[in-house]
């Protein structure tokens, strides 16, 4: 009745530090909502944190569910940007895609491609593959399901 028998939620983490770890991560991150203020870029730990809405493709419910999450990636050398200024990021974007392309090993540019007003992207060029995702709550109800028209 009000949950009490209800399995507690385990929380996602996964560490991605090869190719093949960042496909999965690129399908639970499909669709995930931001705002712009939820990027953070610390240039003295090399590390780019976005705190996401991810929408649960994992569950299968009728109801549509989210639940919060935090992507962080570390080991980064270079960053760069379209239609995305991290001093003054836009409001309301989804994640589309995340893409990863081999450098001179063990180097990859990792690409960020969001959905929004800006259709922005970042591509983050890294020594290593150095990528945390973990949840930071329980799914809860979502509004709306993920529409892509073609």
């Amino acid at each position: 009745m009000f949950g009490f028998f209800k399995k507690p939620h385990k929380h996602l983490r996964l560490l991605a530090q090869n190719a093949e770890d960042v496909l999965p991560l690129a399908a639970l991150l499909q669709d995930a909502a931001l705002r712009g203020d939820d990027v953070h870029y610390d240039q003295r730990s090399r590390a780019l944190t976005l705190r996401m809405n991810r929408f649960c493709h994992e569950h299968q419910s009728r109801q549509p569910l989210r639940a919060n999450c935090a992507l962080q990636i570390g080991s980064i050398t270079g960053l760069k940007s379209r239609g995305f200024d991290l001093a003054k990021p836009p409001h309301g974007m989804a994640l589309l895609d995340l893409s990863l392309e081999a450098l001179d090993a063990p180097a990859y540019v990792v690409g960020l491609t969001f959905a929004g007003k800006s259709a922005a992207e970042l591509r983050i060029e890294v020594e290593a593959l150095d990528i945390l995702f973990m949840d930071l709550a329980a799914p809860h109800r979502a509004r709306s399901t993920p529409n892509h028209p073609l």
